[in-house]
């Protein structure tokens, strides 16, 4: 393991290319001053935290989940197959329903923060879709675990999302597209069923 992967790893859980890519491109592979210190033998290297680890953490100090995630990052739309068909929104205010016919408003990032668990961000509204412990569905600014959503593959080739946090909770629409209290949602109905799409 090297010595980048460690301080991420130290400093705050999670490691990535996104992350180390984001620093570089911010000035913080600047090993030439401060980076690193060879003594004047020229027998051994002695590592520091130079502008490497300060830059680091300024990149990271938000946990920023598309830097800490585990993949790339995806846009998508999320069509759920309930009634007429939905397209997932994540409106600005924290509104989340679904629409038939979409709109710019449907596109969504997906970025994977472990195997089988993803954080859904719209893409224009820059807010995160999140579930409360109650089951209700909500968009929020901040990353935090209640927007840990596992994603699984089901028989007929459809996704369902539930949360990780509240197991046994899980995203659907109505057949009218609002968005149903998790505890209403049976990962077996079409309700809870979507299919990622990358056009409109």
């Amino acid at each position: 393991m090297c010595s980048v992967t460690r301080f991420m790893l130290k400093y705050y859980g999670c490691v990535s290319t996104a992350a180390v890519s984001a620093a570089v491109r911010t000035g913080a592979s600047d090993w030439s001053v401060g980076a690193w210190k060879r003594e004047a033998d020229g027998r051994r290297e002695v590592k520091f935290e130079g502008l490497w680890s300060e830059r680091l953490r300024e990149v990271l100090a938000k946990k920023d989940p598309v830097l800490c995630s585990s993949g790339a990052l995806h846009r998508k739309l999320l069509y759920c197959r309930v009634g007429i068909g939905f397209h997932l929104q994540i409106l600005s205010g924290g509104v989340v329903r679904g629409v038939h016919s979409p709109n710019e408003s449907c596109w969504v990032k997906m970025f994977s923060m472990r195997q089988g668990v993803v954080g859904i961000q719209g893409e224009k509204s820059k807010l995160y879709l999140c579930m409360r412990g109650t089951g209700q569905v909500y968009a929020a600014e901040n990353f935090t675990d209640e927007c840990h959503l596992k994603e699984t593959l089901q028989e007929n080739h459809y996704n369902t999302y539930s949360s990780e946090r509240y197991p046994g909770l899980y995203l659907g629409l109505s057949h009218r597209g609002e968005v149903k209290r998790g505890t209403r949602v049976s990962p077996n109905h079409p309700s809870a069923h979507f299919l990622p799409r990358r056009t409109l």
